[in-house]
């Protein structure tokens, strides 16, 4: 493990190239700067526009404030897009085939790396409050503080585990998150420990009434009449597989009155309120770091679990390899960093390799991620999405996505291996994915080439990789 001297002299010089940070807290010497605290926030269901710096639009003042503090992401992912595999790709930074959590409340493998453990042993405090939606317990994975709420459900008066016991929390769910974290900031600050600190919003996710129950101060805020209705609501999926047309992503959809376009906005209104109710309660955490006077040692770091498809292609929910469904928000603010946006491709297994690189502490090489530290001409060029287990009426799915181009390959649910429909996206042309140009001759060698990416993923990733095979991220 690096020594604090060498941390803090390798993080500037990695930080620099990165070209986010002007100086490193000039005036001090080396050993005098403690290691830095982490804040990670994790908020659930929110797609990569549902925020004011991507679309000015959206009322996000808080999640605005960070992204003026440092590096937004313009192009983050996740590789499975639904909760339980989001959260376990960043516990763990590997794919959910290897860590085993390729579907809801499924534990983490004994053989995966753990970022909250690795951390806890390196001297941290580590504490998690809110959303918590694997099979594992949080105490488990190497947290030393824990309130949480399993799964979704109410909004208000929500059940939960508070210091052990089962209680019933009043008031706004994320306000009382945001109570936790703040105090669990504030009793590490007063102990001099460094902290982890694992914020999981419930919010924007739906109830468990399938509504966004704003507060009305925050719908107000919205008018229905102005939402912006998607172009694709009308898609008849004739270049998509067929099953679509009955799957729970449309049928679903279809309860909520996807077909009539002032039901769809009424629900994007409701996302957006709930969004900004949500925002509203982050503010605190970044207010008590600033309190603190610990703002020049602390990081933020801000991801989505997964996108939400809101009436894109008729269809809402997640799981599918659509770019609302796996594209997310991300943003990496850290001491003296300077606003600005990355256009690499960023996962959230890169996350936990992240982490670790700002708190001095050896990434694993079981992990599948890179820090995003990094300097940027040394970086992947595509990435694999992979959903291989039916979940939510999905058919298993590998896609591939570059900076242009992204390959789906849908398989047969009883024959896994067996490839039962291929889509091609021109990104570039056709941002909302429309055109399928899968049987066109002209692309027949770029899905040949994709589709190496795919057997190489199941070479370097989705087995153990040895020495001499090549690196999937190279």
């Amino acid at each position: 493990m690096l020594n604090q001297v060498q941390f803090v002299r390798q993080t500037a010089a990695v930080l620099l190239a990165f070209g986010i940070v002007a100086s490193l807290l000039p005036g001090l010497a080396a050993a005098d700067i403690p290691r830095p605290n982490i804040v990670f926030i994790f908020t659930d269901d929110q797609r990569f526009d549902a925020i004011g710096v991507v679309d000015e639009a959206m009322i996000t003042p808080n999640l605005d404030r960070l992204a003026a503090r440092g590096t937004r992401f313009a192009n983050a992912f996740v590789t499975l897009s639904i909760c339980s595999p989001s959260r376990a790709a960043v516990m763990t930074g590997q794919y959910g085939s290897v860590n085993g959590v390729t579907t809801l409340d499924r534990r983490i493998a004994d053989a995966s790396p753990l970022l909250p453990k690795l951390l806890h042993d390196a001297g941290y405090r580590t504490g998690m409050f809110g959303k918590w939606h694997l099979g594992n317990k949080p105490a488990e994975i190497g947290f030393n503080e824990a309130n949480y709420f399993h799964s979704n459900g109410a909004f208000y008066s929500r059940k939960a585990i508070v210091e052990g016991a089962s209680v019933t929390v009043p008031g706004y769910i994320d306000d009382a998150v945001a109570d936790w974290s703040v105090a669990f900031i504030k009793r590490a600050h007063a102990d001099r420990l460094p902290f982890f600190l694992w914020h999981c919003t419930q919010v924007p996710h739906m109830d468990h009434t399938f509504d966004w129950p704003a507060q009305q101060h925050y719908l107000d805020l919205y008018d229905i009449a102005k939402m912006p209705l998607p172009l694709t609501w009308q898609d008849d999926l004739s270049g998509k597989p067929p099953y679509l047309k009955m799957a729970r992503s449309r049928t679903r959809a279809l309860e909520y009155g996807y077909d009539d376009p002032a039901r769809i906005r009424r629900h994007i209104q409701r996302y957006r309120a709930a969004t900004t109710q949500m925002d509203a309660t982050l503010g605190r955490l970044i207010d008590t770091v600033d309190e603190l006077g610990v703002s020049d040692n602390t990081w933020f770091l801000f991801m989505g679990d997964n996108g939400w498809l809101i009436g894109e292609h008729g269809f809402t929910s997640k799981v599918l390899a659509y770019e609302e469904s796996i594209r997310v928000p991300m943003i990496l603010a850290g001491p003296r960093t300077r606003p600005g946006v990355d256009e690499r491709l960023a996962l959230n297994i890169d996350l936990a390799a992240t982490i670790l690189d700002i708190a001095g502490i050896d990434v694993p090489d079981a992990m599948h991620g890179r820090s995003l530290l990094t300097p940027t001409n040394d970086w992947r060029e595509a990435f694999v999405y992979e959903a291989p287990t039916p979940v939510l009426g999905t058919h298993p799915v590998i896609a591939v996505r570059d900076s242009r181009w992204k390959l789906i390959r849908t398989y047969d649910p009883d024959t896994p291996l067996r490839v039962a429909f291929t889509e091609l996206y021109d990104l570039q042309n056709d941002p909302n994915e429309m055109r399928n140009l899968a049987d066109e001759p002209e692309h027949a060698d770029r899905i040949t080439r994709m589709a190496e990416r795919i057997a190489l993923h199941d070479r370097t990733i989705r087995r153990p990789r040895t020495a001499s095979e090549p690196s999937f991220l190279k």
